[in-house]
């Protein structure tokens, strides 16, 4: 059991450890009240990434718990959140090589990607680690009074990846970063050590997931396509930096360092890049660690401070930023909630 919360449980596999039954209890959350200018939209569980939907209203969040119906479907301009209408249709190729769709009761999705359409139906890429490590994708209808979400199949990654974010690509392609193994259960202390046990694969339709190369690091996380489609922006928690690496291969990737584990990236309204972590000890993992994030400039590869914020008992581990608006929407991969607060 402490093996697979290691290695599976969390973006960074950093779940508490296992506690006897007999003894465990759990703490009663913290109010669902602001935190002076970071208020919360509660009832949420591990909600690791956040993606807004075209239009300025809607987000929706992964759910790295099993039993939480797998998407959350937030309102921004309500502040409410509910699992999103999900139903089921025939696979679709080139999605159609799995074994059915997942078993919604144990599906735990964690990084997620929306690849925009101009029909209304945009394509939804989640990866889950419930029952299977694999890539769910589904068609987003937007046209509707709230998004829902139909599945189209998924795909299966390769033998012993464990998958933790996903970037759409041109041409239908995707590249999803792996974050460690999933046989190995010191994959975490390893990732903290600095070793290369990561890497990132390009999936296209015609030749499969083809491993990038030189993007092995020490626990490839999170990961965003530029606009073109010809970089990939990939970060590097246990060496706390951020890679650019050209999506043919050509050329020498390049380097920034930052002060935190780097979780997620996003895109910020103003063409730069959201990099948000935590400032993780893992002699403290089950502790507070407080969290940050920065702006990235992508051509320049170079970096400004943007938040630091102390960990609290309402909330801690940010991973991803999003802004919506005027409001920038946090996410953790530990909590029962997602914070909100004025962008500065």
């Amino acid at each position: 059991m402490i093996r697979r919360l290691l290695g599976l449980m969390s973006a960074l596999a950093l779940a508490p450890l296992a506690v006897p039954a007999a003894h465990a209890q759990a703490p009663a959350p913290p109010p669902c009240t602001a935190d002076g200018k970071i208020g919360y939209v509660c009832g949420l569980m591990n909600v690791e990434d956040l993606v807004a939907v075209p239009g300025g209203r809607w987000i929706l969040g992964s759910a790295m718990q099993a039993g939480t119906g797998g998407v959350y479907l937030i309102d921004a301009s309500k502040h409410t959140a509910k699992t999103i209408a999900i139903t089921f249709g025939p696979a679709q190729k080139p999605y159609d090589g799995c074994n059915g769709p997942p078993d919604m009761k144990s599906i735990r999705t964690h990084g997620i990607e929306l690849r925009p359409s101009v029909d209304g139906t945009p394509t939804f890429y989640a990866i889950n680690h419930g029952g299977r490590e694999s890539i769910e994708v589904f068609k987003l209808d937007t046209v509707a009074r709230e998004p829902s979400l139909t599945w189209i199949g998924c795909l299966t990654m390769p033998a012993g990846a464990v998958p933790n974010a996903v970037t759409a690509l041109p041409g239908g392609a995707i590249a999803v970063t792996k974050f460690l193994n999933t046989s190995d259960a010191d994959g975490i202390v390893k990732v903290m050590n600095g070793e290369l046990v990561g890497t990132v694969y390009v999936w296209r339709p015609s030749t499969g997931f083809k491993e990038l190369a030189g993007a092995r690091l020490a626990g490839d996380n999170g990961i965003v396509a530029s606009r073109d489609g010809k970089f990939l922006f990939v970060n590097d928690y246990g060496g706390k930096a951020v890679w650019k690496y050209a999506v043919d291969g050509t050329g020498k990737p390049t380097r920034v360092a930052v002060d935190f584990h780097p979780d997620n990236v996003r895109w910020a309204p103003d063409g730069k890049i959201f990099v948000t972590g935590q400032y993780f000890d893992m002699n403290n993992r089950n502790g507070l660690h407080g969290w940050g994030a920065v702006k990235l400039d992508p051509a320049a590869m170079t970096t400004s401070p943007y938040l630091k914020i102390p960990g609290t008992a309402a909330f801690d581990n940010g991973t991803t930023t999003l802004q919506v608006g005027k409001e920038l929407w946090v996410g953790t991969y530990r909590g029962d909630r997602v914070a909100y607060l004025p962008a500065p």
